[in-house]
């Protein structure tokens, strides 16, 4: 039979037991939420990088759909600077295929491949600063809509209305392409053209091009063609220069 002091001694050194079981405990606990936080930190800094590596391939990528529209901006003024100085559609041999350029455009739909990953996985949570998180979320949703509006520009107003007019004008088939944009196209894709330099195809595309009717509805092509470009143009650089921005603050992020 146990004696006070026994009792009295034994409590202590269960109680000594319990609570050096609940600091092992404690500690385990502490440790595993220590190399949690590790390697969270350590997948938020292989995402940042790898964002930081998307976002400068979507600049390269919009500054190649500007290089096209710079090309269509400086052509279609050309040609309404031409049709003024010559009175309508005349003398065409130079302006044909800067004409003819007015059909092509250059759309993109670059998009970070990560950070989509991270958004359907729901990993955006590893991001820690919650103002960077924030304004990548918005970029990413900005940059699904403008992706969105210039496919349908490119659809329906370049290349069933514009693109459309002019070919129908006959001019395609005549000097093709510029030196300009024959060289830019070739530095991204492989495309071949045919065209016939035929005097007498020619006259009659002059003739049927300077009909009153034919001529208001070529300037509204090459006008509202300028302005498309100017649109895209000036979005795409605004893009840009957001993801300038995002791209500073994920490096200050990385640098902490």
């Amino acid at each position: 039979m146990l004696t006070e002091n026994k009792f009295s001694k034994y409590l202590i050194y269960a109680f000594g037991e319990i609570v050096l079981v609940v600091i092992g405990i404690l500690i385990a606990l502490q440790v595993n939420n220590w190399n949690e936080n590790r390697k969270e930190l350590k997948q938020e800094s292989i995402y940042l990088k790898n964002l930081q590596s998307d976002l400068k391939e979507i600049i390269v990528a919009y500054n190649v759909a500007i290089e096209y529209e710079e090309i269509i901006l400086k052509h279609s003024k050309e040609i309404l600077k031409h049709y003024e100085s010559n009175n309508g559609f005349y003398n065409m041999d130079t302006i044909i295929p800067k004409l003819n350029d007015l059909t092509l455009r250059w759309g993109t739909t670059a998009n970070s491949t990560t950070l989509t990953e991270m958004i359907n996985s729901g990993q955006t949570q590893l991001i820690k600063n919650t103002h960077l998180r924030k304004d990548l979320i918005a970029f990413n949703e900005e940059l699904k809509l403008w992706s969105t509006n210039t496919l349908n520009n490119n659809s329906n107003l370049v290349d069933k209305l514009i693109t459309a007019g002019i070919v129908e004008s006959g001019s395609i088939g005549l000097n093709g392409y510029s030196k300009i944009m024959n060289s830019t196209l070739k530095k991204r894709i492989s495309v071949e053209t045919i065209n016939l330099n035929d005097n007498e195809l020619k006259s009659i595309f002059i003739e049927n091009l300077n009909n009153p009717n034919s001529k208001l509805r070529m300037v509204s092509f090459i006008s509202f063609r300028h302005t498309l470009a100017s649109l895209q143009k000036e979005t795409n650089r605004a893009i840009i220069q957001r993801i300038e921005k995002l791209i500073e603050e994920i490096k200050n992020e990385i640098e902490k």
